[in-house]
């Protein structure tokens, strides 16, 4: 008979250390008609020289390109604005974060600031962590966030972006949100050695967090701190981001832990699109109104595609970047990332192999014209 583990509700101690995380974030306006980002998981280098991949080096070149205005395919509708930023997806540093003994500032340099030193990625990165940066000290990644005009933003395991945007005093005001969230801290992790990559309990999804008193506190917190920050939100475009996939077709297939605690509060409060990484493949699925975007491919690429059988049957699986098997190089991509281009009326997600070249494209509407914010607990109501 499985055993319900009771969580313990946390000490006033544990909550008082974690009252500054709400309040960490980056809230700017922008004065133009469209805003386009970038997300890339999984691009953490190695933990020999020289401290990053070819496939790493490969799709920073194909970032730079499709983060620069102009340039790329367009349509007639609109002029492409250069990115205003980039999300990290986590796993951050391989194989094992920024573990004791190591140089720091050196694996700093090589696998990130050497990587990503195009002049159109000269921008704010929001970072959270991933499962191999817990396997070494995450707190020395927040500290990078302290260097003085630093482009590394991690001021907290999870925290807020907002971007208002209008072209002008007569036009509408639009608002873009992205929630950036530990979900290391909600469903658990287990570091393996780097040998044990392909091994069934490697790509196991995490059991939850652990049963220690911390870890279950942490995990409460963080839940009510991501279902405070939904609740606040009025933007009219709300994605939430995280490491571990909710839904994945790939090797580690989905979260369960994250499907019981984090999914029913995004379809709750009408989220987006919920982005993640960690499996290293690229994946867009849709389920009852949500959409399920995954690019964990910044490192190399592809996983196998093994889970695809175990998506839940009625959901549409809009695309699928992977390998037959695990790195057997069929789907002949090495690299990828996401790119957003926001607008009054739609986002536009576009799916990038390393080159840069667009694999998939996605309209998504904004939010205000599906949903109406519910009062309390009540659950959005999708509008006519």
């Amino acid at each position: 008979m499985a055993i319900k583990r009771l969580r313990p509700l946390p000490t006033l101690a544990f909550l008082i250390s974690l009252l500054h995380a709400q309040a960490s974030g980056s809230n700017e306006y922008v004065n133009a008609n469209r805003l386009r980002f970038l997300a890339i998981g999984d691009w953490g280098g190695q933990a020999s020289y020289p401290y990053y991949t070819e496939e790493q080096w490969e799709t920073a070149q194909g970032m730079a390109r499709v983060a620069s205005a102009g340039g790329m395919e367009l349509d007639d509708e609109h002029d492409r604005p250069a990115a205003s930023f980039v999300l990290s997806l986590g796993d951050n540093f391989y194989w094992n974060g920024l573990e004791e003994g190591i140089d720091v500032e050196t694996r700093y340099e090589m696998t990130f600031e050497k990587v990503y030193h195009h002049e159109e990625l000269q921008l704010p990165w929001y970072i959270i962590g991933g499962n191999h940066d817990y396997c070494g000290d995450i707190t020395k990644q927040l500290k990078f966030s302290e260097t003085p005009d630093t482009r590394w933003n991690f001021p907290d395991y999870n925290h807020r972006i907002v971007r208002e945007f209008s072209l002008n005093e007569d036009s509408p005001t639009i608002k873009l949100e992205i929630i950036m969230i530990d979900t290391i801290q909600l469903a658990g992790n287990e570091c393996f050695p780097p040998e044990s990559e392909f091994s069934a309990e490697y790509f196991a999804p995490p059991a939850g967090p652990a049963a220690d008193e911390k870890s279950l506190n942490q995990a409460a917190v963080t839940i009510d701190w991501i279902k405070t920050a939904l609740e606040e939100s009025d933007a009219d475009y709300l994605i939430v981001a995280g490491h571990y996939p909710i839904y994945s077709a790939c090797s580690h297939g989905g979260t369960p832990e994250l499907l019981n605690t984090l999914d029913p509060l995004l379809r709750q409060y009408g989220v987006t699109a919920y982005l993640s990484g960690h499996e290293h493949c690229q994946f867009h699925f849709a389920l009852e109104g949500m959409e399920y975007i995954l690019s964990g491919a910044g490192h190399d690429c592809c996983y196998g595609s093994m889970m695809k059988e175990y998506l839940p049957k009625g959901g549409d699986l809009k695309f699928l970047l992977a390998d037959d098997t695990d790195f057997s190089g069929s789907s002949g991509v090495r690299g990828g990332f996401v790119s957003f281009d926001v607008g009054q009326d739609d986002m536009v997600v576009s799916i990038h192999r390393e080159s840069g070249d667009v694999l998939h494209e996605s309209v998504l509407l904004p939010r205000k014209s599906h949903f109406k914010r519910g009062k309390g607990d009540d659950i959005a109501v999708e509008v006519e």
